[in-house]
């Protein structure tokens, strides 16, 4: 079925981009550059969006909570020494923002919508599924009925394709723990395709 080809490209190996040494737009930041906080934006948006809507499976709910996030995050910048900017990876810790941002929303409202338009997501550059609009929904819908942390886990790991070292940076958690919760996630949605997918042969 189509959506198994879904559940197949996150499995497969990603690229590992990790993000280790010196960041140099940190080092613009920490220089004063009047243009690095634009580029920090322009740079991080994208992926920042891909995983609000991930979770919060709403176009405006996304779009608020990147600029929520992002209004916090430079804020910060505004208070921390040179030194600290400097040594800053700035990925993982704009993630790391988001999350806290993400998370407070979604306790805020316990009723967000499971559907959400597809299409807003598959538009941002880089989105990892490549595949029907309809399979799309279906994994996006599947994520949405996964405990928060196992959310978190497949969402940075596979849509993000954030290394573990990263995801644990984002999220504090252990390097086994991640990889357990992204193994147990990956189960789980398997599962719920596969009971939910009309075309299915074991549908419950």
């Amino acid at each position: 079925m189509a959506v198994s080809v879904v559940i197949v490209g996150m499995e497969a190996t990603m690229h590992h981009s990790d993000q280790t040494g010196i960041d140099p737009l940190a080092v613009r930041l920490a220089d004063g550059d009047p243009w690095a906080a634009r580029d920090l934006v322009e740079q991080h948006y994208a992926g920042l969006y891909r995983y609000a809507f991930a979770m919060l499976r709403s176009k405006q709910a996304a779009e608020d909570a990147v600029q929520d996030a992002f209004e916090r995050a430079l804020t910060a910048l505004g208070r921390y020494p040179e030194e600290r900017i400097r040594a800053m990876l700035l990925r993982a810790w704009l993630y790391r923002i988001t999350l806290n941002v993400v998370r407070n929303r979604l306790r805020r409202n316990r009723e967000v919508a499971v559907g959400g338009d597809p299409d807003t997501l598959l538009g941002v550059p880089r989105v990892g599924f490549g595949e029907r609009r309809e399979d799309v929904m279906d994994v996006l819908a599947a994520l949405g009925r996964l405990p928060e942390r196992q959310q978190v886990a497949l969402t940075l790991r596979y849509l993000q394709d954030l290394p573990y070292v990263e995801v644990c940076a984002v999220t504090g958690w252990p390097e086994s723990t991640a990889k357990t919760l992204v193994r147990r996630g990956l189960a789980r949605l398997r599962n719920l395709l596969v009971v939910e997918d009309p075309k299915s042969g074991d549908r419950a």
